[in-house]
C-alpha cells in the first residue's frame, strides 16, 4: 500500500508541478482583439500592445526565461513562419503584464518579422519588441512557447530567432506551449 501511495504521489506530483503558461488576454483560446490588428496601439501597422502572461511551477535552478510567439499559419499566406515576439525574461519573474514589451526595461527583446520586406521593412530598431497578430488571409493559430533556462543568455537587443535557439541549446530545463487563435474578421 505504501508503494502504491508513493507511486501515486510521485505521478501526481510530476504532472501537477509542470511549468504552466496562461494569459488573461486569451479567452477561450482566442487572443483579445486589442493585442493585434484590431487594436489601437500600432506602429506603422504593427500592433504593439503586448499580451499579458503568467506562469507557475518554474523548475528549480531557472535563471532566465525565453518567450517566443510564432505563427506557423503564416506560411500559407506569406511563405514564412511569422515571428511576433522573442524576449528574454529575468528568472525571478512570474508574469509579464500587458504592454510589458514597451514598458519593461528588464526584457531583452529580439527582432520580430516586421523588419522584413513582407512585414513592411520597418526600421530594425523598432522591431525588437512585440509585433502582434495581423492574419492576412484567415484566422490563425499562434504558438506561444515559454522556456525555463538554466543560465542567462548572452544576447543583446535585436537578436534573431536562430541566435536564441543556438544559445539555449543544452540549457532548457523545461518548456511549455500555449496555443491561441486571433480571429480574422
Amino acid at each position: 500500500m505504501k508503494k502504491f501511495l508513493l507511486s501515486m504521489f510521485l505521478l501526481l506530483g510530476m504532472t501537477s508541478f509542470a511549468l504552466e503558461l496562461t494569459s488573461s488576454g486569451i479567452k477561450d483560446g482566442v487572443i483579445e482583439k486589442k493585442y493585434g490588428t484590431y487594436g489601437k496601439d500600432q506602429y506603422h501597422g504593427m500592433p504593439t500592445l503586448s499580451i499579458p502572461f503568467e506562469w507557475k511551477n518554474a523548475p528549480a535552478g531557472t535563471k532566465q526565461f525565453a518567450l517566443v510567439i510564432e505563427d506557423f499559419d503564416a506560411v500559407e499566406a506569406v511563405g514564412v513562419i511569422w515571428l511576433h515576439w522573442l524576449t528574454l525574461i529575468p528568472g525571478d519573474a512570474k508574469a509579464l503584464p500587458e504592454n510589458a514589451s514597451t514598458t519593461d526595461s528588464k526584457l531583452i527583446q529580439g527582432e520580430n518579422s516586421w523588419w522584413s520586406l513582407i512585414g513592411g521593412s520597418l526600421p530594425k530598431e523598432e522591431v525588437a519588441r512585440y509585433g502582434g497578430p495581423v492574419p492576412p488571409n484567415k484566422t490563425h493559430t499562434y504558438t506561444i512557447t515559454l522556456y525555463a533556462l538554466d543560465k542567462e543568455m548572452d544576447l543583446k537587443k535585436g537578436f534573431y530567432l536562430n541566435e536564441l535557439y543556438d544559445a539555449i541549446d543544452g540549457h532548457v530545463l523545461e518548456k511549455t506551449v500555449l496555443k491561441a487563435k486571433y480571429i480574422k474578421e
